[in-house]
């Protein structure tokens, strides 16, 4: 069964505003380490389940590999990341957390946990729940979605807005992912 058109832009709509504060707050939030950025954070809790070589981490942290490089080079620098040679090709390096690495995910996750905690103060446990297992269950299906360019309709159902005469996508024109779509 398909989602109306009115709850999938409702959801679009309100998902890009939640992008856009987190966005925003980012940019003002405290330094939990010094020297370390944010961005590197996905990093780190990426390797929590063990060493990988940059190139993977880059695409389970869906970032090319020249900034993974720069992010992972900056975090071995601070000691939160070790670098060693990979067992399987001599040639190559893996990177994993040091000790002080594990400690400040460690750290990081409980901070996160207490914002969100003070964010959803006012929800009932069980809307959190449900809530924690629907975002789960979206990111799976955006994360599927990836692998299955989408096609930008040529024109909307009756009684929604369409493209300006002459606008409309043409047949074959190309297909954009579903990490292109945004508002």
């Amino acid at each position: 069964m398909t989602i109306s058109l009115e709850s999938a832009t409702r959801l679009n709509i309100e998902l890009v505003r939640v992008m856009k504060l987190f966005a925003s707050m980012r940019q003002h939030a405290p330094r939990v380490h010094p020297g370390v950025e944010p961005a590197s954070y996905p990093i780190l809790f990426n390797l929590i389940a063990g060493s990988q070589r940059v190139s993977l981490l880059a695409e389970h942290v869906y970032s090319d590999v020249s900034t993974v490089s720069r992010q992972v080079t900056t975090l071995v620098s601070h000691g939160l990341l070790e670098k060693v040679t990979d067992p399987h090709d001599g040639r190559a390096c893996m990177v994993s957390l040091s000790t002080e690495g594990r400690a400040l995910v460690e750290r990081l996750k409980a901070i996160r946990g207490q914002w969100f905690r003070h964010l959803l103060q006012d929800w009932e446990p069980v809307d959190a729940e449900a809530f924690g297992e629907y975002l789960e269950r979206f990111a799976t299906s955006v994360e599927a979605s990836k692998a299955t360019p989408y096609e930008v309709p040529a024109s909307l159902p009756e009684g929604h807005a369409n493209p300006p005469e002459g606008h409309a996508n043409p047949s074959g024109a190309p297909a954009i992912s579903s990490a292109q779509v945004s508002a």
